[in-house]
């Protein structure tokens, strides 16, 4: 009787020892995902306050000048890419949710929804 006692007694043993082992291993993975976590936001922080700095100093003469002529390129690339039967995602927006103008134009939801934002409708 001894010895099923003894037996007993190591198998509940060894359950505790790998259940210790299971919740040290989950605490070293919270705090892991918690260190991820901080450096994400420091991340971010940074590179929202960049982009602060980067609106709140205005631009030279140079550089807008610069950033127009690249934008006028960029708008004459589009249109010629652009066919006259492809539908403009403003006037799908005006009869349409986001969601079903995603749908209709093929593009996700995030950047219609986005889109629609800037444009305020």
């Amino acid at each position: 009787m001894t010895v099923v006692y003894i037996a007993i007694a190591c198998i509940v043993a060894y359950g505790l020892l790998i259940l210790f082992r299971q919740v040290q291993a989950l605490t070293a993975r919270v705090t892991q995902l918690e260190h991820e976590k901080r450096e994400t936001e420091a991340l971010l922080l940074s590179f929202m306050e960049s982009m602060n700095d980067v609106v709140k100093h205005p631009l030279s003469l140079e550089e807008v000048a610069d950033a127009q002529a690249v934008h006028a390129e960029l708008d004459r690339e589009r249109s010629d890419d652009e066919t006259q039967s492809a539908p403009h995602v403003e006037d799908v927006l005006l009869h349409h949710s986001v969601r079903e103008t995603a749908r209709l134009l093929g593009k996700g939801e995030g950047e219609v929804a986005l889109y629609a934002k800037l444009r305020k409708k």
